[in-house]
């Protein structure tokens, strides 16, 4: 089964790399015979290899209109010229993915390039950061009631971050669902992409999708791999935040697990790019990212190019988070007998979402010193706190009128006793079914 190395590259995050190296040395004004020759490359990369024929001459006609009536000659700089390329093409096609780029450095790599090393050397130049941000995976965490959490903001080549894949599929292999957070991933990769998606189905491979290249008028397929060498969680329910920052690689990945109800996807629809993009050379100093490819889910025979993903709970982005969470302990609730972990855990969310208010009369009531003096409890600007004697104070987050959750102690509860409308003892209510009862003084 053969898989070509391909790029779904957010262009955005790549630009600001570009413009780097282009302010490190002044570069030369730019002439007019130069943006004639950068038009006419763009142009015939465009009719040689974008994906859609008739939206490849579409923005040709603009550029041959717009170079005609002089809209470009009052631009010298090379890299505004190149953004005011780019932005006028996106503009005829849609396509977020088109870029063009002024990077002499890439140019000159480019013509070097002759052996394996050069090329991933090339490759490595889209992707400068890669280990410094850890390969994309930012934060690997296990949430209160044993949910995993990933944020995972890139994809990587898996030459370089395969083995940190391995490290943080392992870490959570033990939890009982699990989070993505692609947020703030606006692509990269696809081969990481199949990487990432096997650990979610078993050894026998599953095709994520049809790329079809108009460049060659080929089509080769992408598969889930038959080897990985973590741990699979072919069971785990496993839910993926989303939202409009969403991308290209990471689109992918949300499409193929969606088609294959594989994942709950929450947040707000994606940024919607599709097509795989090459890097190419159009002259001494510019370069261009063409979109040359479709990639066709076999479930939709189709894409999410300029739709995006609808995401299964539509919420505000920055609710995601809380929402997903709690979707997945509710769905292991579903699942086994009752779990004190997984009843805490979420009690505390909705809690969060839907504070509980109790009378300022009654929290005050709670005040005063409990066990001779080892634990107080105090009211201060409509909050009730609780200390032990010569540690730290903590606030009490209500979950019902009486019963009180710590953020930073996840595995306590404080329950207060009240007779005849006065409080008598402070329970501690440990996670594992344990109570300590300290009598009030």
């Amino acid at each position: 089964m053969h898989r070509r190395i391909h790029f779904l590259i957010l262009i955005l995050a790549l630009l600001p790399f570009s413009l780097t190296l282009y302010a490190q040395k002044p570069a030369t004004e730019l002439m007019a015979a130069e943006k004639k020759l950068v038009i006419d490359s763009v142009s015939k990369k465009l009719k040689d290899i974008y994906i859609f024929p008739e939206v490849a001459q579409k923005m040709v006609t603009m550029l041959s209109a717009k170079y005609n009536n002089g809209d470009y000659d009052a631009i010298t700089d090379p890299a505004q010229y190149a953004s005011k390329l780019a932005m006028d093409l996106e503009n005829v096609s849609q396509d977020r993915h088109i870029n063009i780029t002024f990077d002499p450095a890439w140019v000159q790599a480019s013509k070097k390039a002759m052996t394996k090393k050069d090329s991933l050397d090339l490759a490595s130049r889209d992707f400068p950061n890669a280990r410094a941000d850890n390969f994309g995976f930012k934060t690997v965490n296990i949430l209160d009631g044993n949910i995993g959490y990933l944020n995972l903001t890139r994809f990587y080549d898996p030459a370089m971050g395969g083995e940190t894949v391995t490290s943080a599929m392992n870490f959570l292999a033990n939890t009982d669902a699990l989070i993505i957070d692609l947020r703030e991933n606006g692509g990269g990769r696809g081969d990481l992409v199949q990487l990432v998606a096997s650990y979610f189905f078993d050894s026998k491979p599953i095709m994520i999708a049809d790329v079809y290249s108009r460049e060659d008028n080929q089509h080769r397929q992408d598969w889930t791999l038959p080897y990985v060498s973590g741990r699979r969680m072919i069971d785990k329910p496993l839910y993926l935040l989303v939202g409009p920052a969403t991308f290209s690689a990471a689109e992918s990945l949300c499409y193929f697990l969606k088609n294959r109800k594989r994942a709950i996807l929450v947040g707000q629809v994606t940024g919607g790019g599709a097509h795989p993009v090459h890097h190419q050379m159009l002259t001494d100093r510019f370069t261009i990212f063409v979109p040359y490819a479709r990639s066709i889910d076999p479930v939709t025979n189709t894409d999410w190019e300029g739709t995006g993903i609808l995401p299964h709970i539509t919420v505000p982005e920055k609710e995601a988070m809380t929402v997903a969470h709690i979707a997945a302990l509710e769905g292991l609730l579903k699942g086994q007998a009752e779990n004190r972990s997984t009843t805490w855990a979420l009690a505390a969310l909705k809690a969060h979402i839907k504070p509980v208010i109790i009378p300022e009369a009654t929290l005050k009531s709670y005040t005063g010193s409990y066990a001779g003096g080892i634990r107080k409890l105090t009211y201060e600007k409509g909050e009730l706190y609780v200390q032990r004697s010569g540690e730290p104070k903590y606030k009490l987050i209500p979950l019902t009128v009486d019963t009180f959750h710590i953020l930073e102690i996840p595995y306590i509860h404080i329950k207060i006793n009240v007779e005849n409308g006065k409080s008598v003892s402070l329970v501690r209510r440990y996670r594992d079914g344990s109570n300590l009862k300290d009598s009030k003084d």
